[in-house]
């Protein structure tokens, strides 16, 4: 994963978009409780720092670095707390996504807003920022040589 927007194309991040489909579309349905809300907060805050740096690499083909990760940590982490804690934040949200939403169906339909619960024991999913910058640094990682191509010190003195 080395090439720009592959981080959305991880194992973690297609798990993360299942969990978020299959939440919102399946088991909201079914159950709508507590946990399903959380469920769809921690998919949703694992997944957009990699959203946010493919984003950015896309268009300019090329990797970000350190700033740029540590910025796209940072604005979901802030971003998040301000949509569960500032009431005018939470309802911009709400319509910004409920026109989205409206335009992705084809501009059918009425204009509405989604429903955010706005519950602050949510800020609990913000540690998994750090699985997000694990998996982020994990895909930048350089990659090493298989062992058997690995050439020992000891036989090529410098």
């Amino acid at each position: 994963m080395r090439r720009p927007g592959d981080l959305l194309l991880s194992p973690w991040a297609l798990v993360s978009v299942a969990i978020i489909l299959i939440n919102d579309y399946v088991l909201k349905d079914a159950f709508g409780n507590t946990m399903t809300g959380k469920l769809s907060d921690i998919a949703g805050v694992f997944l957009f720092p990699l959203l946010l740096l493919s984003v950015l690499e896309v268009p300019r083909r090329s990797l970000v670095g350190r700033a740029a990760i540590a910025w796209s940590i940072a604005v979901t982490g802030i971003g998040f707390a301000a949509v569960k804690m500032v009431a005018p934040v939470g309802d911009t949200y709400e319509w910004v996504i409920g026109f989205l939403r409206w335009a992705a169906a084809g501009l059918r339909g009425n204009l509405l807003p989604i429903l955010v619960v706005r519950d602050t024991s949510d800020l609990w999913v913000l540690p998994i920022l750090l699985a997000s910058y694990l998996v982020i640094r994990g895909a930048r990682a350089p990659k090493t040589a298989p062992e058997h191509e690995k050439i020992s010190p000891a036989l090529h003195p410098m």
